[in-house]
């Protein structure tokens, strides 16, 4: 899974989470808390699934680690 690349708005770091494929957004908001997604105007347009860059972050490191054991099952 590649890793996302933060766009910086206001001094912020985000990630949208349109930029995933779909089973990584599902994953993704099944592991936030509530009210997680921010909606951000930036030059005139609204993106409306930001997520600050740090909780993205968090939850890909998570899911590397879980990724990698349950590749040491796979044999």
């Amino acid at each position: 899974m590649n890793k996302l690349i933060p766009i910086f708005i206001e001094g912020k770091k985000w990630v949208q989470l349109s930029q995933l494929t779909a089973e990584q957004a599902r994953s993704l908001r099944t592991f936030l808390p509530v009210n997680c997604l921010k909606k951000i105007f930036f030059q005139g347009i609204e993106l409306s699934d930001c997520l600050d860059f740090d909780m993205y972050e968090f939850w890909y490191r998570s899911r590397q680690v879980s990724d990698q054991r349950q590749g040491l099952f796979d044999f």
